[in-house]
């Protein structure tokens, strides 16, 4: 009531009102400005955590004719790939701008790299030519 009175009053008091509501009015915008920014970081946090893996996972869907058994990244932009078509796997090379055939591969040499790879995943990153020196003693044994 003592507001309604001040507003209503000329000179000084009512000054110091319409700054006092325009500061009021300057938080609750700031603060609608943080809650909108709050809501896009959560946004972009769920996306990222739950969206893009299952975008980009490696997990092979049983329907489709062209499967991604496994992936070994090599350097910052080149990686191979493990790729499945029909009953034929190949050995895919990619660089930064291109991707490159490498050869072909048995079902079953497959089925044990993709599951040493697997094994892998729970254990710390080695070099790779460990893991082909571990694909090579199981082919000779």
């Amino acid at each position: 009531m003592t507001l309604l009175w001040l507003a209503a009053a000329p000179g000084p008091e009512r000054d110091a009102v319409e700054q006092l509501t325009s500061v009021n009015s300057q938080l609750l915008q700031y603060a609608e400005v943080l809650l909108a920014l709050g809501g896009v970081l959560v946004l972009a946090y769920v996306v990222l955590k739950l969206g893009l893996p299952r975008m980009f996972g490696m997990r092979a869907s049983s329907g489709c004719p062209i499967q991604l058994l496994a992936r070994f990244p090599l350097e910052p932009k080149k990686t191979l790939y493990l790729v499945k078509t029909g009953s034929q796997v190949f050995l895919v090379g990619t660089a930064e701008s291109q991707v490159t055939y490498l050869t072909s591969i048995a079902p079953e040499t497959a089925a044990e790299i993709v599951e040493l790879a697997r094994k892998e995943e729970s254990t710390p990153p080695k070099e790779f030519r460990h893991f082909l020196a571990r694909i090579e003693k199981r082919r000779e044994g």
